[in-house]
């Protein structure tokens, strides 16, 4: 019995999220129906976060105990080929078997991006925020750096785990923006369910300038008025570090 370690891009457009539910696409089965088809097993798969429905990742990590003696560096290449096209494995290992996907996790990264100024567009449909409005970069990144620390976070998410805290240690975060692309970089510990995206949204109504920076301290106070997430698409889970 092997514990294998994959590293999975998808693009998140079509699936109720990454978790496995009955009659519903899910990113986690179709990867369990891959291992499956290739190997005839049904393991339980460790995730390092779930990830919302319509959300994507570059560099989610998996882990599960595999029985097979299938090579490890054909792995990949044997699951792509049974996976649809949204979906893929892009690295496979053999870790210690006290390696947990979620739990061995150090830091987590993802990014938000937004499109400003847009009367209408096309592209972003799938992969970005599209706002008409302009914003202020520069307060976006003030409301950001508030963030930046250990805080409750309360307000922005769950925790995965009933009854779970929902304090945690914001690392990074930053605002950058290029033309009318803007793009929201956070990492921390850990992340609530649903936190980014409240994050994202929290930032946007500070840049739109519907709200003051004294609005985000009162969100960490534990506050939620006016704060809402924003939409799936924008997200995507960067990577994992362990």
């Amino acid at each position: 019995m092997r514990n294998v370690k994959l590293i999975v891009e998808y693009e998140g457009t079509r699936y109720h999220g990454w978790q496995e539910q009955a009659g519903k696409a899910t990113v986690e089965g179709e990867l369990k129906g891959a291992i499956h088809a290739l190997c005839g097993e049904r393991p339980e798969l460790t995730v390092a976060g779930r990830t919302d429905a319509g959300v994507h990742a570059l560099g989610q990590c998996v882990n599960f105990s595999l029985e097979s003696a299938i090579p490890i560096e054909q792995l990949p290449m044997a699951l792509n080929s049974r996976l649809p096209a949204d979906v893929a494995v892009r690295r496979a290992e053999v870790v210690d078997a006290a390696f947990n996907a979620r739990y061995s996790a150090r830091l987590r990264r993802y990014a938000y991006r937004i499109r400003q100024s847009l009367p209408r567009g096309a592209y972003q449909r799938q992969y970005a925020w599209g706002l008409r409005a302009t914003l202020d970069v520069v307060r976006m990144q003030e409301a950001g750096d508030k963030l930046i620390g250990r805080h409750d976070f309360g307000a922005f998410g769950r925790s995965p785990r009933p009854g779970g805290h929902t304090i945690r240690n914001m690392r990074q975060l930053d605002v950058l923006a290029q033309g009318e692309w803007i793009t929201i970089v956070v990492a921390a510990d850990a992340f609530l369910y649903g936190m980014v995206r409240r994050i994202a949204g929290a930032l946007v109504e500070v840049g739109r300038q519907r709200r003051s920076l004294s609005w985000i301290e009162d969100l960490l106070n534990g506050s939620t008025t006016g704060l809402r997430p924003a939409p799936a698409q924008g997200l995507v889970q960067v990577a994992v570090e362990y």
